[in-house]
Formats: C-alpha cells, structure tokens, sequence
C-alpha cells in the first residue's frame, strides 16, 4: 500500500491497499470525524425503506462526518443507495472480501458493501464547515443593506454612494448616521475572516476627511481571528439574518425561472 498524508494529519490517500490494510485504515476513520471516499470493486445489499442489491462492479463510496453514506457506480448523478445517518459501522474481512455494515437504528436501515478490491482510500478533517446559501448573491444582500438598514444592521443609515472605487478597491456601501458621521460599509455573504477586514480598514484610511469615519463589517459569523483584528482596528462588525434579508429583498425582486416551476 501507498499512503500519503499531510504532515497535520488533516487529508491523505492510500493506493492499492489489500483488503486487509483497508480494513485497519477504515477502522480508524470511520469515527465520524472525517470525509472518506472509496473507490473499487463492491457490490451492496441494502434494507430498510425498500430493499435492494447491486451486483459486483465498480463503485464510489462516500461517507461524510455524522454518518450519511452514498454509493455510488460509474454513471449519472443518482446514488444506487444511500443513508441520511449511520448509528453504527462494523469494518469486517472475510474470504478476500471487505465488508462494510452501516447501520442506521430509526428508521431501522442496513446497507452492507462488499468489496473484492480496493483502489484507493482518501479522506480529509473539516475544521470548519464554512456557509451555503443558495438564495442571495452578495449584490442582493448589498442591496437589502442598503435599503433596510434599520432592519439588518439595527440603526437609521442614509446610504449616499455604491462600489465606490478607492486607492484600496471598491467599497461597498458609503453613507450618513444619525449623528452625521460618515460609515463605511463592507458586505460578505459568507463568514468574514481577516482579509475582509483589512479590506475595510483600507476603505476607511482610504476616505478624504479628517472628520471620524466609522467601518461597519457586515457579514452572517465572523472567525475568532477577524473580530480580534477587527475589534484592534476600531472597526464594527453587525451579524446579518440571511433568511431575513431575502425576505425583505424579495417583494423588488424581478421575477426569477424559480417562479415559473
């Protein structure tokens, strides 16, 4: 067998393990920690919602921390089976077969993979499971900002100018608080890290005034590292809702394919 890992012990992947080696590496992995992908020649039985069985051939197994399982073969995009949760995994080898049981106790479900071969064995650790959100782009959430402010950042701001080009990029919004001040606002759909910070420390050092100038990240999570930075540097950071501000953008929406479905 041919193993390769990163020195952290994060991903790896191992090539042309025996059934045996395969067995003592998926032990050890399958503990509900790590993304593992599997790929040979396997057949699999399943019972539960239905029954099935699929015959020898050649076949991609994935299972994903917290224990849903998908089977896959060569062609399309449909899995031959799957499972949403596993409670317990048994690891076995018997008469050059490797065999994996998943088992999930509510709903009862069974799936059992065989495998006569093993090409290769790869997985990777997520530290971090990062955001998905399939509804806005981060022109629409710019564009609910902008509009609601009381809403999604909790004060009265009159927003003046949009992606205004500075020395240090394009911010995102500019606008007026209730007690005159200028703000500066930078916009991510996503968690916001250290470089969106720094992004927004150079828009404010970048505005030509010497009156105060306040820098508002706006953003749905914010790591550890970029509200420490962010907190250094003087700026602000307001958690936004999402959910929250596609429902206030929606009603101005144009109709979109979704509407006709």
């Amino acid at each position: 067998m041919s193993q390769e890992a990163s020195v952290d012990g994060r991903f790896g992947v191992a090539s042309s393990p025996t059934i045996e080696e395969a067995a003592g590496l998926l032990e050890k992995l399958l503990d509900g920690s790590s993304m593992v992908v599997v790929a040979g020649v396997c057949s699999s039985e399943y019972e539960g919602r239905g029954a099935s069985v699929s015959t020898e051939g050649d076949k991609l197994l994935i299972v994903k921390p917290g224990g849903a399982v998908i089977l896959h073969g060569p062609r399309g995009f449909r899995p031959l089976n799957w499972q949403p949760s596993t409670s317990h995994t048994e690891v076995a080898t018997a008469d050059g077969l490797l065999t994996l049981k998943f088992y999930r106790r509510t709903p009862r479900e069974v799936l059992k993979i065989a495998c006569g071969s093993i090409w290769y064995i790869a997985w990777v650790r997520f530290p971090e499971e990062g955001a998905f959100w399939m509804y806005m782009t981060e022109d629409d959430l710019r564009k609910a900002v902008a509009l609601h402010p009381r809403e999604l950042l909790g004060e009265d701001i009159r927003f003046f100018a949009e992606e205004k080009r500075t020395p240090s990029g394009k911010a995102d919004l500019y606008g007026v608080d209730e007690r005159g001040n200028i703000v500066i606002v930078e916009v991510k759909r996503v968690r916001a890290d250290e470089s969106a910070v720094r992004q927004l420390e150079g828009y404010v050092r970048d505005y030509p005034t010497q009156a105060k100038v306040r820098g508002i990240l706006v953003a749905p999570d914010i790591s550890d590292a970029a509200r420490r930075l962010l907190e250094s540097r003087g700026l602000e950071f307001r958690r936004v809702d999402l959910k929250k501000a596609y429902s206030l953008l929606k009603p101005g929406r144009g109709r979109s394919v979704l509407d006709f479905l």
